[in-house]
């Protein structure tokens, strides 16, 4: 149980680099064998999600880890439980995650989505992948304005051919929340809410460990970000200067 309340202590620490500051309104490191109560993975039988005690996505052993089946071609998701959003005007929503491709023209995407009743989703993020992707932590800021509610699931979900995928690792799924008011002014959001000028991915691992690539840096099409980056990365520790 120490060890457990340590792990996360490391965890949310590490997370204040990073984020502005807001109430954290959900953390999960998936230490146990089991998902705690409210989680869910929802798909066909064609892809199995299990905790894997691995660190593949960047945190501490047990991790949660998408096996997509050779004949999978969908959607599945991971989904969290009931997110009480009341009071609150905009999220950062954070998580740690390894994709590892198989041989083949990898052309899949993946995404974060909200649902009021947790059958029926609308993507409001969603990224192209088209390579193996690294350990990194994603930090995505979100608006709420046009959200149909303030009590969303949340879900990370995966879309494509399991042909070409061997594991999606995912692991530290951190949501904080505050108001507009407290920072200030706020940037502008795209339809779904999602703000790239507020959003970033730091790399832990690779010749690019340590630096940060922030979303407006990096080529919009068709309302999905290419894994095309323009700007210049800079390091951790020079991002909010």
């Amino acid at each position: 149980m120490k060890s457990r309340l340590l792990t996360l202590l490391v965890i949310l620490l590490t997370s204040s680099l990073f984020a502005q500051q807001g109430d954290v309104v959900l953390c999960e490191g998936f230490f146990n064998p089991w998902l705690e109560e409210g989680w869910d993975a929802k798909g066909d039988d064609w892809v199995v999600w299990y905790i894997s005690n691995t660190t593949y996505a960047g945190g501490k052993a047990r991790e949660m880890q998408m096996y997509p089946d050779f004949n999978f071609h969908g959607t599945t998701r991971l989904v969290t439980p009931i997110v009480e959003l009341g009071k609150y005007d905009f999220i950062n929503f954070q998580f740690n995650h390894c994709l590892e491709a198989a041989q083949g023209n990898l052309d899949v995407q993946i995404g974060i989505g909200i649902s009021q009743d947790g059958e029926n989703w609308e993507s409001i993020w969603e990224d192209t992948v088209h390579s193996s992707i690294a350990q990194s932590q994603y930090m995505l800021t979100f608006d709420m304005e046009e959200w149909p509610t303030k009590e969303p699931q949340f879900c990370l979900y995966f879309t494509g051919n399991g042909a070409y995928v061997n594991s999606w690792y995912v692991d530290n799924v951190i949501i904080f929340a505050s108001k507009k008011n407290k920072y200030g002014g706020f940037d502008d959001s795209d339809e779904n809410g999602f703000v790239a000028a507020r959003s970033h991915i730091l790399s832990l691992k690779g010749p690019s460990a340590g630096s940060v690539t922030k979303f407006s840096t990096i080529r919009k099409s068709r309302s999905r970000y290419a894994r095309v980056v323009e700007g210049r990365q800079k390091k951790w520790w020079q991002f909010w200067k």
